[in-house]
C-alpha cells in the first residue's frame, strides 16, 4: 500500500468521522426503541433479562466500534515510527532484549504498546529464545517457550540456585534437544546439583554449540558415559568448573574453546582416583584439538607433569589465548610440550613446590625462547606487583604502552590484554628475589620503555640497578606504595660531575656489591687506569608517576621521601638528564611541597589531595626547608648508602643455592 498524500489524509479522516456519526446514531436509534419496547413490555423478570442482554450485547459493539482498528488503528498510522517496516522494528527489539538479557521483561512490553508491535514480536521466535535472569513464574517460562517454536534456545542459569529453580528447570529438560547455548553455573550440591548434571546426560544435544557447567560446592565426581546422551557435533565451547571427570568425555576435533577449572590442585599423595589425572588421556586430547583457540588449564593438571613431560610435542596453531595454572613443575612441563602461535598470550599462575630438587623460575627460559623465535617479541611496558606478606609475585607485559595522564587528569589507562601475565604464588622470602632479577633479564624485556611497580612493603630496598641494568631505553617509572628507596639512590647522580677519586670508600662499595652505577674503563698498568665514571640507570628516564606514597615518610639514612625526591630532581638536572614529568595520584603531601616540586618539574602534575593528618609542628615535618632555593644538599650520603637489605642478603643465598 502507498503512503498517504497530504491531500488524501484528511478526506480519509472526514470519511471516517462520518462513517462513525452514522453508526452511532443507528445504535442510538435503536436503543430507544428497545427502550420503549421494554417499558410497554410490563415488568417481568424474563422481559428484563432480555432486555438487558440486548443491552450488553450493544455496549459490546459499541466498544468495540469505538476502539476498533478501525479509529486507534488508523490513528497509531499517523505516528512516524509505524513508518518503519516490520523487519526494523524486530531488529530493534532483539537489539533491546539482548543488551539486557537479565530482564525478560523487556520484551513483553514490546507486546503492550499497539497491535502492530505486539504481532511484530509474536512473529519473532528469535526474541524469545533467550532464558535468563528471573521468571517470577512456571507460567511465564511456559509461554515464552510456545513462543520460540523451534528456534534454537539459549538457557543461562548463571546464579546461585534454589528449590525454586530446580524446579524451573525442569521445565528445560525436555528441550534441551533444540538448545543451543546451556549455562548452568553455580549449582549446589545442597539443591541437588549432582541429580541435574545426571539428568542432563541423559537427553540428546545434537544444537549445542556452548555448554558451561559449574558447581559452588567440592567437585562432583561425573562417572557417565559422557556428558549427554549420544554425540556433540556442533559443540564449540566447554567450560567446567568444579567438575571431576576424565579427559576422554571431552569431544574431539570441533572445539575452539576448553576451560576446566578446580578451586585447589590434587597433590600427587591424593591424586588417586582422580579421574583427571591421566597425562596421556589429556595429551591424547589436546592432540585432537588442533581448532583450540582459547584453553584454560587451572589446577587440573595431572600430576604426572610433575615429574616428565612425556617428550611429546603439542602442536595448536591456532591458539590465541593459553591459561596455566597449578604447582609450577606441572605448569613448566606442559608448557614446554605446547608448540604455539608468535601472537599467543598467556595467563600463567606457578605455585611453588618448595622442593630441592625444583626452582620456581625455570619456566622463564622457556617463555624467553617463545617470545624469542621465530619472530623476536619486544615488550614495551612491564608491571610488577610484590605483595611479600602473601608471598606472591605478579609480572605482566605487554607490547603496548598504556596511555599517560593528560594535562587535566592523573589518570593512568593501563593495557587491558597484556601479551604475557605470570604470577609466583607461596614463594619463599629467599626466592623471590632471584625470579625477579631473572624475569627481568629476559631479553624480551631489554626494550620496554614503561616500567611500573607495586610493593606492599614501603621499608623494603630494592636494587633497582641490579635488577634493570638492561632495560636502558625506559622513559617512564611508575611507583605505588613502595619500593622508593633503592629507586631515588639508583636515580640520584652524585653531587659533583667529576669523575669520583680512586679509593674513596663509596666507590668500593658501589663496585663491591655491583649496583651498574659506574662503567669501569680498561686499567694501563702504568696507572692502573683512570677514575670509574658515573653512569645514570635509566638514561632515558623523563617521567615519574608516584601513586599512595607519604612524603613525609622517613626512609632508611633518616631523611623524608620529599627530600630525597627533591635531591634526585635537582642532582638530574644538574647532570643535564632531568625529569620532565612528575605525576603525583593519592599520595600524603602538603601544598607548600608540591610547590616546591612544581618550580623544579617543567610538567608537575598533581591531584591536589592535600594531607591534613599531619600538624605543622608534628615529628613528621621534614628535616629541611620546602624552599628549593633554601635546600641543603648535604653532600653524597644518601647516594652512597650501603644499605643492601633483603636484596642482597638473598641475592647470595640464591646464587649460592643455584651453585
Amino acid at each position: 500500500m502507498s503512503a498517504l498524500t497530504d491531500a488524501q489524509a484528511p478526506k480519509l479522516l472526514v470519511s471516517s468521522n462520518t462513517q462513525l456519526s452514522l453508526t452511532l446514531s443507528d445504535m442510538l436509534t435503536r436503543l430507544n426503541c428497545e427502550l420503549n419496547v421494554f417499558q410497554s413490555a410490563g415488568q417481568t423478570f424474563k422481559a428484563r433479562a432480555a432486555a438487558l442482554a440486548t443491552v450488553d450485547q450493544d455496549i459490546d459493539a459499541a466498544r468495540r466500534l469505538i476502539f476498533s482498528e478501525s479509529m486507534i488503528t488508523r490513528r497509531n498510522m499517523l505516528a512516524p515510527i509505524s513508518i518503519l517496516p516490520a523487519e526494523i522494528l524486530a531488529r530493534i527489539f532483539q537489539f533491546i532484549t539482548f543488551s539486557q538479557p537479565d530482564y525478560p521483561q523487556q520484551r513483553i512490553h514490546f507486546t503492550h504498546v499497539c497491535r502492530r508491535w505486539r504481532q511484530i514480536a509474536l512473529d519473532d521466535s528469535t526474541l524469545w529464545t533467550h532464558f535468563s535472569g528471573f521468571y517470577g513464574s512456571k507460567d511465564r517460562i511456559a509461554e515464552q517457550l510456545s513462543r520460540a517454536r523451534n528456534v534454537p534456545l539459549v538457557i543461562d542459569r548463571s546464579r546461585k540456585w534454589t528449590v525454586a529453580d530446580r524446579d524451573e528447570f525442569a521445565l528445560f529438560i525436555p528441550h534441551i534437544s533444540n538448545t543451543r547455548e546451556l549455562y548452568l553455573c553455580d549449582l549446589s550440591f545442597r539443591y541437588s546439583g549432582l541429580e541435574i548434571v545426571q539428568e542432563i546426560s541423559t537427553q540428546k544435544a545434537p544444537v549445542l554449540e556452548r555448554f558451561e557447567l559449574g558447581v559452588d560446592t567440592d567437585p562432583i565426581k561425573h562417572v557417565g558415559h559422557s556428558f549427554f546422551k549420544g554425540p556433540l557435533p556442533k559443540l564449540r565451547i566447554l567450560c567446567l568448573r568444579q567438575i571431576d571427570f576424565p579427559w576422554s568425555l571431552v569431544p574431539r576435533g570441533q572445539l575452539t574453546q576448553l576451560k576446566v577449572t578446580l578451586r585447589e590442585e590434587v597433590s600427587t599423595v591424593t591424586s588417586k582416583g582422580f579421574q583427571h589425572d591421566d597425562l596421556d588421556q589429556l595429551i591424547g586430547l589436546l592432540l585432537d584439538c588442533p581448532s583450540l583457540e582459547v584453553l584454560t588449564l587451572e589446577n587440573c593438571l595431572p600430576a604426572m607433569l610433575s615429574e616428565s613431560s612425556g617428550g611429546q610435542t603439542i602442536h595448536l596453531p591456532r591458539l590465541s589465548r593459553l591459561c596455566l595454572g597449578g604447582s609450577s613443575s606441572r605448569v613448566t612441563n606442559l608448557f614446554k610440550m605446547l608448540k604455539l602461535s608468535s601472537s599467543t598470550t598467556f595467563s600463567l599462575r606457578c605455585t611453588s613446590e618448595n622442593t630441592a630438587t625444583h626452582n620456581d623460575y625455570h619456566i622463564l627460559p622457556f617463555l624467553s625462547a617463545h617470545f624469542s623465535d621465530p619472530t623476536p617479541v619486544k615488550f614495551r611496558s612491564f608491571d610488577i606487583g610484590l605483595d611479600l606478606g602473601g608471598r606472591v609475585i605478579d609480572l605482566v607485559a605487554s607490547t603496548s604502552l598504556p596511555t599517560l595522564p593528560t594535562t587535566h587528569t592523573h589518570v593512568i589507562q593501563a593495557d587491558k590484554d597484556p601479551e604475557l601475565s605470570l604470577s609466583f604464588q607461596d614463594v619463599p622470602n629467599l626466592n623471590w628475589v632471584d625470579i625477579l632479577r631473572r624475569a627481568s633479564d629476559m631479553p624480551c624485556l631489554s626494550k620496554i620503555e614503561f616500567l611500573s611497580m607495586y610493593f606492599d612493603n614501603p621499608d623494603q630496598f630494592i636494587n633497582w640497578r641490579a635488577m634493570f641494568q638492561h632495560c636502558t631505553e625506559v622513559t617512564t617509572i611508575e611507583v605505588q606504595e613502595g619500593g622508593m628507596n633503592g629507586l631515588l639512590q639508583a636515580l640520584t647522580p652524585p653531587k659533583h660531575a667529576d669523575p669520583l677519586p680512586r679509593g674513596n670508600q663509596r666507590e668500593r662499595k658501589w663496585g663491591e656489591h655491583g649496583r651498574g652505577a659506574q662503567a669501569q674503563a680498561p686499567i694501563d698498568d702504568d696507572n692502573h687506569g683512570p677514575a670509574p665514571v658515573y653512569v645514570p640507570i635509566f638514561p632515558k628516564l623523563t617521567a615519574l608517576l608516584l601513586t599512595s606514597l607519604a612524603f613525609y615518610h622517613v626512609m632508611p639514612g633518616s631523611d623524608t621521601l620529599f627530600n630525597l625526591l627533591l635531591k634526585a630532581i635537582k642532582r638530574r638536572k644538574a647532570n643535564k638528564t632531568p625529569l620532565t614529568m612528575l605525576c603525583i595520584d593519592d599520595c600524603f603531601i602538603r601544598e607548600k611541597q608540591a610547590n616546591v616540586l612544581e618550580k623544579v618539574v617543567c610538567d608537575f602534575r598533581w591531584d591536589h589531595k592535600e594531607n591534613h593528618e599531619f600538624s605543622e609542628d608534628s615529628d613528621c615535618e621534614d628535616h629541611h626547608s620546602y624552599h628549593s632555593s633554601e635546600f641543603d644538599d648535604c653532600g653524597d650520603e644518601y647516594s652512597t648508602i650501603s644499605d643492601l637489605g633483603v636484596w642482597e642478603e638473598s641475592a647470595h643465598v640464591s646464587s649460592a643455592q643455584a651453585e
